[in-house]
Order: structure tokens, then sequence, then C-alpha cells
């Protein structure tokens, strides 16, 4: 185990050059820093062989995603697959940032399922579980090193790392973001606001909503919405703008090309059609 101390930051780190069990598990180097001012970490160069987290523990930063800078709170992670750089700046506060690192190394036998091709942040996840193989990790490293359990721990940190990168351990699942989305289909729900429910980085949501129902998340919304709207079409009481409010639609017109493009009628059509 290595340690640097700079002004702005104290960091330790465990390195596979020590470790080769490390390495056949797929971990380069793990590591934890703790920056008390600010500091900008530049971009470092692409390499294909290795993937990069980190995991903000406490405190805050601002990471360098594909959709440009993002916040990284506690319990979130920033993912960078292989190929593509990194890049954190942190500015004085009261509370240091302190950020769990890991360089990942891109193994065939040990496949990675990023859920997206450039930099992105899960937005919750399980941070202490890494923590925690770290500091195990780190007692063995200073100690008796013995192989074996290097190896294990190793797997461990490459286990919740799988979780992190593919969005696995996201705390809200799709059932529970369809459920509430279907309690209030008039809110003016946005990709973003479906992804903050959810607990995932758009792209997450994205490659899990298409794996789960063939569909992105705003087509399942409005998949969703259409369906509501036949069942609300069949009330002859309520008229066209009641029912475009009531999923989601601010008039009747923006609701009637809606449900003519994913039904191939016109509500009124639709309606007569069910009496």
């Amino acid at each position: 185990m290595k340690k640097l101390t700079e002004a702005n930051l104290i960091e330790t780190c465990v390195f596979s050059t020590e470790h080769p069990e490390l390495a056949a598990q797929g971990i380069w180097r793990i590591g934890y820093t703790t920056v008390s001012k600010s500091h900008d970490r530049p971009s470092t160069a692409r390499d294909e062989r290795f993937g990069h987290v980190h995991v903000t523990l406490a405190g805050s930063a601002q990471v360098l995603t594909g959709n440009g800078w993002h916040d990284l709170r506690p319990g979130q992670a920033y993912v960078c697959p292989p190929g593509e750089s990194w890049r954190w700046r942190t500015t004085a506060g009261k509370t240091p940032w302190k950020v769990m690192f890991v360089r990942l190394l891109a193994k065939p036998d040990l496949p990675l399922h990023y859920a997206g091709s450039n930099p992105y942040v899960v937005d919750q996840c399980r941070k202490d579980d890494l923590a925690w193989a770290y500091r195990r990790l780190c007692m063995e490293s200073s100690s008796e090193a013995r192989p074996t359990v290097i190896h294990h721990l190793g797997a461990l940190c490459h286990f919740h790392c799988r979780e992190i990168v593919s969005g696995e351990n996201a705390t809200a699942n799709l059932q529970d973001l369809w459920s509430e989305v279907l309690a209030d289909l008039s809110y003016r729900w946005t990709v973003d606001t479906l992804a903050e429910r959810s607990g995932m980085g758009r792209e997450a949501l994205r490659m899990k909503c298409v794996a789960a129902t063939g569909r992105s998340p705003m087509k399942h919304l409005n998949h969703l919405r259409m369906q509501h709207a036949c069942h609300l079409l069949l009330d002859q009481d309520l008229t066209l703008d009641e029912v475009a409010e009531a999923v989601g639609y601010a008039t009747a017109f923006s609701f009637s090309k809606a449900f003519l493009s994913h039904t191939g009628t016109r509500p009124s059509t639709y309606r007569q059609k069910q009496q």
C-alpha cells in the first residue's frame, strides 16, 4: 500500500504490481482520496485497457461526463468506460471530498457491462460496500498479505464495481418508477425526471428500459399514456381536452396527434367505435 500527501489531498492506494492477485480479478489499482481544498485534476490519457470508477463517500466534487460537468455527491459514482478519459474538480468547502477510486482492467474473462460509451454518473450506489472491501484490503496488504485473501478481496471489489458500472444496484427499480408514473400520468414527465426518480443515470435507465420493454423511457411513457387514454375515452362525459390533460398533454390537438401516431386512429373515431 502506498500513500501520497500533497498540499490539498491525501491519497492511499493498493497496486496490482504489489499484489498480482488483484490484476487476476480485474483490479489494476484501488484507493481512497481526501481532497480538502480546491483542486482540478486534469484529464487522463485515453487507454483502451482501463475503465475507471469514482464513488463519493462524503463531500462533493464536479466530474466531466459526456454531457458536460456534473455534481458528484455522496452515494453517487462517476464511471469512465475503457478508452475514455476522466476529470474531476473540487472547490474549498466545509466538508472535504472523500472518494473511492478503482482502475479496472478490461479483461475478456471478466466482462463489465458499462451503461454508456461516454463517462457518466450513476445516481445511487451502495457506497459503503466498496469502502469496506478496500479497508479490509488495506489491512491485509499492510500485514500478512496472504495471496488467497488478496484474491478474494479483489474479487469482492470487482463484484461491487460490476454492480456500479451497470447500474444494477440503483435503489429504485423500473417497476417502482412506472408505478409512480401511472399514478400521475398528467405530470409533465421528462427523461431527466424519470432518471432522477429511478435512481439511475439517463443512459443506464435507457438501457434497462429498452431491455425490459423494448422501448426507450419516453416511448414507454407515451405507451402508458395512450393505454390510459383508451380507457378514458370510454367515458362519454369526458371531453378531449379533459382526456388530454389527464394523460399529460397541454392541448387536445397535441393529444390527438400523438394518439393517431400511436394507434393509427383519431380519438374521436376510437370513441365512436367503442360505443
